[in-house]
């Protein structure tokens, strides 16, 4: 029997109602809501499809692939999917339309049971919030006394049972704590559920126990070589908003040297102080070969390297980065609308932050064979 956990969002234009399991059970339009007035101003009346406007917000968001330009009330796959959301007031979500007929980038089909990789339901050109990134987890560590959890490291959904992550993550063992579980579907860890201040709500993030660990064969403990490691959950998870896969890069091809990649996280950055509970992300450029070479050749991490093709790439250098925390945390870029994770964040220097000291991720091209070999079925 479902049981309601008690969210009732009222947005400017409908009310949902959910269950604990997230899905959506009934969709409420209050007695006081009449169709919005279609604004002759905000239509292209040469075109044989009304067009929202675009001269009611300051900034206009594109939609993406997979998405079209859809009023809000129109948007049943939205609603579906999203569930507890309300995008009304968050600009960045918006394509186009006005305060009484706003439109939004709508998913054109809801989504398969067999999920396409590296999307994001909630995208605007510059929103960075919650949703952004939901392909993003964190990786639970249980005290064997106490039971507490401490969330060390991160990791990406690759599959609905499988986490990729750094081994040095999946083998750590620091304070009484060991591996347990993964967390997903979480953006700020002070709260639960996460919503935005537009009223946006994402489902209650969810603890996953974890059945097996799979270790690339050639990683020891205390160094970097073959720094990768699969997490397989002994559930599948359940696809939504805040919880999506990614995918994964295959070759180097467009990786230049200084192409612009992101990193996200629940670690500390250089550039604060203190972590913060919002999931943090930031832009670093790929760096070549030999200024890695330059900052750890001597210490013994990066031994016998042949070349850039090998497993290890490196990025970062502008006198910021992400410190501790940010192991097996993915790097990634977003081309055509598509999320694909090209690195895992491996180690970095003492110096977190230093100009022209970037950090080492291991390379997902490198070992993409692997990946797929170990990754068990759906």
């Amino acid at each position: 029997m479902r049981s309601y956990y008690g969210i009732f969002l009222i947005c400017n234009f409908f009310a949902y109602i959910t269950t604990e399991a997230g899905d959506f059970e009934k969709l409420v339009i209050p007695p006081s809501y009449d169709q919005p007035r279609r604004d002759a101003s905000l239509y292209n009346a040469s075109s044989d499809h009304s067009v929202a406007g675009r001269s009611y917000y300051d900034h206009q968001s594109e939609c993406s692939i997979g998405t079209e330009c859809t009023p809000l009330h129109e948007c049943t796959a939205m609603i579906y999917e999203v569930a507890k959301s309300c995008y009304y007031g968050d600009k960045s979500l918006y394509c186009g339309g006005g305060e009484e007929m706003p439109y939004v980038c709508c998913p054109s089909s809801p989504l398969e049971k067999n999920q396409v990789c590296g999307k994001s339901l909630v995208q605007g050109h510059f929103y960075r919030g919650l949703g952004s990134y939901p392909f993003v987890a964190r990786v639970g560590f249980k005290h064997i006394n106490t039971g507490a959890f401490a969330y060390p490291c991160a990791g990406a959904v690759i599959a609905r049972r499988v986490i990729l992550t750094a081994a040095h993550c999946a083998l750590a063992k620091a304070d009484g704590h060991r591996l347990s579980s993964v967390r997903v579907g979480e953006y700020d860890t002070s709260s639960d559920p996460d919503c935005a201040n537009t009223g946006f709500c994402a489902p209650r993030s969810v603890n996953h126990a974890i059945s097996h660990v799979i270790v690339h064969p050639d990683y020891k403990q205390g160094q970097y070589h073959h720094d990768i490691a699969l997490l397989v959950l002994k559930t599948p998870l359940n696809y939504s908003v805040a919880t999506q896969p990614i995918c994964l890069q295959k070759t180097r091809a467009n990786l230049v040297v200084g192409k612009r990649a992101t990193i996200a996280g629940w670690g500390k950055m250089s550039t604060s102080s203190i972590r913060q509970p919002e999931m943090s992300h930031l832009d670093v450029p790929l760096t070549s070969w030999d200024l890695c070479l330059r900052n750890y050749g001597s210490t013994g991490a990066l031994e016998s390297p042949n070349s850039i093709e090998g497993q290890w790439m490196c990025a970062g250098g502008e006198g910021k980065d992400v410190c501790q925390g940010f192991g097996g945390a993915p790097l990634f870029i977003q081309e055509s609308g598509i999320y694909s994770q090209i690195g895992i964040m491996s180690f970095g220097s003492d110096n977190c932050g230093g100009l022209r000291i970037p950090s080492v991720y291991t390379s997902v091209a490198h070992f993409a064979e692997w990946i797929h070999d170990n990754t068990p079925p759906e």
